[in-house]
């Protein structure tokens, strides 16, 4: 023990000596805190809530069953009898794509009066839906084939295209983030982008 001591005081002696030369690190700056992204069930996770997010092409019954605010929010949706109606009616091929974050309380808002509203499939209108992490990047392979990819700025997005004689996509519409006229829900939002393009 006395050993030990002896040594450190000298240690500690020779850091005052005249001309020596201690070698001080700085102290490491303070980063930013996050957390860094991993897998859960082969989900990444999201960096700020560390939850799982879908990213990439999904289906709606993925969504419904990703997190429990996508599925209640829906089963609490009133679907009205005329968007029933309005929907069933559409007798010409169109593709919505639908991007949108899992992680984002307006696409938590927004995006199930619109599934719930879908829960009645019509066999002219195609769905797609990609998920996109808080960078906002649908990678192209996401897209379905033959619509070109858009870019993404806000989220919910829902881009209305209609296939034209010899086979493209037209981009006719797009619904960004919320729905246009106040008190609207999506689900009269997306009805009247598909009735504006006739």
């Amino acid at each position: 023990m006395l050993r030990e001591l002896l040594l450190m005081v000298s240690m500690v002696a020779a850091l005052f000596q005249p001309g020596a030369k201690t070698e001080v690190k700085p102290a490491e700056p303070a980063g930013p805190h996050s957390i860094p992204v991993t897998k859960a069930a082969g989900l990444p996770r999201d960096s700020v809530d560390s939850q799982p997010v879908l990213v990439g092409a999904t289906t709606r019954e993925a969504i419904l069953s990703h997190r429990d605010i996508f599925r209640d929010n829906t089963s609490h949706r009133t679907i009205k009898p005329d968007w029933a109606a309005r929907w069933r009616a559409i007798d010409r091929p169109l593709t919505l794509v639908v991007a949108f974050g899992s992680w984002c309380s307006d696409s938590q808002r927004e995006l199930p009066e619109f599934l719930a509203l879908t829960k009645e499939t019509n066999p002219f209108v195609t769905i797609h839906y990609i998920g996109v992490s808080r960078d906002k990047q649908a990678p192209a392979a996401a897209w379905p084939k033959g619509i070109p990819p858009q870019p993404v700025a806000l989220v919910p997005t829902f881009w209305l295209f209609e296939l034209q004689p010899g086979g493209a996509q037209q981009l006719v519409g797009k619904v960004v983030e919320a729905p246009p006229k106040p008190e609207q829900g999506m689900a009269e939002a997306v009805l009247e982008l598909i009735g504006s393009a006739r």
